[in-house]
């Protein structure tokens, strides 16, 4: 949407592509990042079946508990908006801040890893 903002309002061609080419070269870093942990992990995990357990356990464990709480907040939110639904708790959950959540979500991610290593 920026970039045809910027064609609709005559900007030269390559002042268009700057933003397309930072944002593919970001995401192609943090891939390769993401790739790299995540082979470091899948190593870990597999030296030990115990250890490949407990790995598939929180890795399928955490992303289920972490979309069933953002779900139930944009649930109640909606509800709360459209429907009616007017107590206390429903406005204090739809007054919650998805952005603050995924600070939560990611100190999640890091205290079980933190855990997994440690145990």
């Amino acid at each position: 949407m920026l970039a045809g903002t910027g064609a609709a309002s005559g900007l030269p061609w390559y002042a268009i592509m700057a933003l397309p080419l930072l944002f593919a070269s970001g995401m192609s870093l943090l891939d390769a990042l993401d790739g790299l942990f995540m082979s470091v992990a899948y190593d870990w995990a597999f030296l030990n079946p115990v250890r490949k357990v407990y790995y598939n356990i929180s890795s399928t464990g955490l992303p289920v508990a972490v979309a069933f709480l953002v779900g139930t907040i944009e649930l109640v939110s909606v509800l709360h908006d459209n429907a009616g639904w007017v107590n206390p708790i429903t406005t204090w959950v739809s007054g919650i801040n998805l952005n603050n959540v995924g600070f939560i979500v990611v100190g999640l991610f890091i205290a079980t890893w933190a855990v997994a290593l440690t145990y």
